[in-house]
């Protein structure tokens, strides 16, 4: 903190006698001593208001007590009005009023991270603080960037970056110029979380921030590739009716969008067609249709499986934890029979 002065001229006074010239004008003026940070034109508060007196032509100070005390308040009063010295709070204005706004940007942020941990979408980036979750972390390793790369039912699988942040702000730096874009930038280990589970992170605070790109940008940087229709000038049975169910998924405005897509969904995967199988697989898995069917899920997501379809296969083992009946054995065993070129994940 350091200190400066501000001047004010005021008016001229000829009720004293200057004893060292014996001139009778005299010029009164007003200092306020005031505090600030770095920049002297902007004062952060007022520590000290004076009335000072000074002759017109040898400049020396007279003193200001020989004048009677109502006569020292009328000038102080002209010297000081309320205005000039709320204008000494400009440094604390502004500080309160940038305060406010970073304050109110943070509790934006945290509510519209609990709004988007409620509702869970690919490519959505969580910000986690990794030491809620591992107690085997080195002294710098508190921070990782996550992505989340698949939704079933209510089942997320999410990413995390292979680099640990020590510091907030590097993880934020990552998103900001680009990193995530970066093909090697995520680790290949999957990990599955249901709903619940993270609103739970969100809770205790694993999860500190979760931001969801618009346009397929975040802080106007293009991070994730969007979600194209399959086209080809090679026909594939059941390619265009996929392209279609999922144009009807997204049109919302049409009351029956979901029936509609689910009968092109239907049948794409009855020409066996391994996207259009997944894409009405999950429409039994979330029961957006009708009624949940996670047989008739399994059915499709194994057709699809077995013609080398990978998501198909996480999709199938993911389901399968929620079917009594369901055997993961038996379906690496049928993919092994196949010939499918799969990996599971621990």
């Amino acid at each position: 903190m350091e200190y400066s002065e501000s001047i004010i001229e005021g008016s001229i006074i000829n009720e004293l006698t200057c004893p060292d010239c014996g001139c009778k004008h005299h010029q009164v003026k007003g200092v306020i001593k005031y505090a600030f940070f770095f920049i002297e034109s902007i004062p952060f508060y007022p520590v000290k208001k004076t009335t000072v007196i000074q002759c017109q032509q040898c400049w020396s100070k007279a003193d200001v007590n020989v004048l009677p005390k109502q006569r020292i308040k009328e000038l102080s009063k002209n010297l000081f009005p309320a205005w000039r010295l709320i204008s000494k709070f400009l440094g604390s204005l502004l500080t309160i009023m940038l305060l406010g706004y970073l304050i109110q940007g943070e509790v934006e942020k945290s509510q519209w991270s609990d709004e988007f941990i409620k509702k869970p979408a690919v490519n959505d980036f969580y910000h986690v603080d990794f030491r809620y979750l591992s107690n085997e972390l080195r002294p710098n390793e508190k921070y990782r960037i996550g992505k989340i790369t698949d939704i079933t039912g209510d089942i997320a699988t999410v990413v995390y970056s292979r680099l640990f942040y020590r510091m907030q702000h590097g993880a934020d730096e990552s998103i900001r110029v680009g990193h995530v874009t970066h093909f090697s930038f995520f680790s290949r280990k999957k990990y599955h979380y249901s709903f619940a589970e993270l609103t739970k992170m969100r809770a205790q605070g694993a999860i500190y921030r979760v931001e969801r790109p618009v346009n397929n940008r975040l802080r106007g940087m293009l991070l994730v590739t969007a979600t194209k229709r399959f086209l080809s000038s090679t026909y594939f049975p059941g390619a265009r009716q996929n392209n279609s169910g999922l144009a009807f998924l997204e049109a919302s405005y049409i009351d029956n969008h979901i029936e509609l897509a689910f009968d092109k969904f239907n049948v794409s995967a009855e020409r066996g067609y391994k996207l259009g199988q997944v894409n009405l697989a999950e429409l039994y898995i979330t029961g957006k249709h009708g009624e949940k069917d996670l047989n008739q899920a399994l059915f499709w997501l194994q057709e699809a499986a077995v013609q080398d379809y990978q998501p198909a296969i996480d999709k199938y083992l993911i389901v399968c934890q929620q079917v009594a009946q369901c055997s993961k054995r038996d379906f690496i065993n049928l993919l092994s029979e196949q010939g499918v070129n799969f990996h599971v994940g621990r």
